[in-house]
């Protein structure tokens, strides 16, 4: 929480000095800010070696889909972009670092999210659960639920960023100047993470767990909380660039997501809390 006052406390001091905040490095040290928070998350609900397990398919997932242009699929249905040296350096001068670490980070926020609403985190590290086709499959629809919390989050952040200067559009499209396959393939990156990932659990026997183990702490919906400061920070970004028009789809569907999220959240945490007392 201290972390993400001080992000609020970075932007107030930009608007004080007369800083950009749409310089590099504003936004490099709110990707900063955010890494800290989710390695802290991640360590306390994974585990250290999970969680750098989590960091290489989330990081190198979105690169390659990235510098191949969705494995050339981007080019066939006319949905390219180019970035801009607004996020600092590229790898191989076409895709910034920065990228697939924000990739990574947002995954993070829908992996434990899309974990919450269907109840998969549990008290205890050890997955019960076995391989089979209907867990492959239900494992597939929820990495497309957290395709569609990764989506909502786009729906503010390529306008803005492209209004900003970081990248723009070949062919542009329907969505404020977005093409609509881009969409496609923020589900498509997330649902293809989500199955990977579950199922490197899976053969290591391991499940994501609330912090605080049984205690269930509310601190694990601190990935809400991050998934809706984007919104807010994005959304300064769109007061300064003048696209606020985007503000209210992204309002409306992550705003969505988050609230059934807690709900979620506090249905199984009450429902553990009944079932305890009635143990005393």
């Amino acid at each position: 929480m201290v972390l993400l006052a001080l992000i609020g406390v970075c932007f107030l001091l930009c608007y004080i000095l007369a800083i950009p905040i749409s310089s590099t490095g504003v936004i490099l040290s709110v990707v900063l800010l955010f890494f800290i928070i989710v390695v802290i998350h991640g360590w306390k609900t994974l585990g250290p070696r999970e969680l750098l397990v989590f960091f290489l398919i989330a990081y190198s997932i979105p690169l390659l889909y990235e510098y191949t242009d969705a494995l050339g699929f981007g080019g066939l249905v006319e949905c390219t972009s180019q970035y801009s040296t607004l996020l600092g350096p590229k790898f191989f001068g076409k895709v910034p670092y920065v990228i697939p670490l924000v990739w990574a980070l947002t995954l993070y926020c829908a992996f434990t999210m899309t974990n919450i609403i269907f109840n998969r985190l549990r008290t205890s590290p050890e997955s019960k659960e076995d391989f089979s086709l209907q867990w492959f499959l239900k494992i597939v629809g929820m990495g497309i639920i957290a395709g569609l919390i990764m989506a909502a989050l786009d729906l503010i952040i390529d306008p803005t960023m492209v209004a900003m200067g970081a990248w723009s559009w070949s062919y542009g499209g329907h969505y404020y100047g977005i093409p609509l396959w881009n969409y496609e393939g923020w589900i498509e990156i997330s649902a293809v993470t989500f199955v990977l990932y579950s199922i490197y659990l899976q053969i290591i026997k391991k499940s994501q767990i609330y912090i605080g183990g049984e205690k269930q702490s509310r601190y694990t919906l601190i990935v809400v909380v991050l998934y809706l400061a984007s919104l807010i920070i994005f959304g300064m970004y769109a007061v300064v660039e003048q696209v606020t028009y985007v503000i209210p789809w992204a309002v409306m569907t992550m705003g969505l997501f988050a609230v059934i999220v807690v709900i979620q959240f506090y249905r199984f945490y009450l429902k553990v809390g009944k079932r305890d007392f009635s143990k005393k």
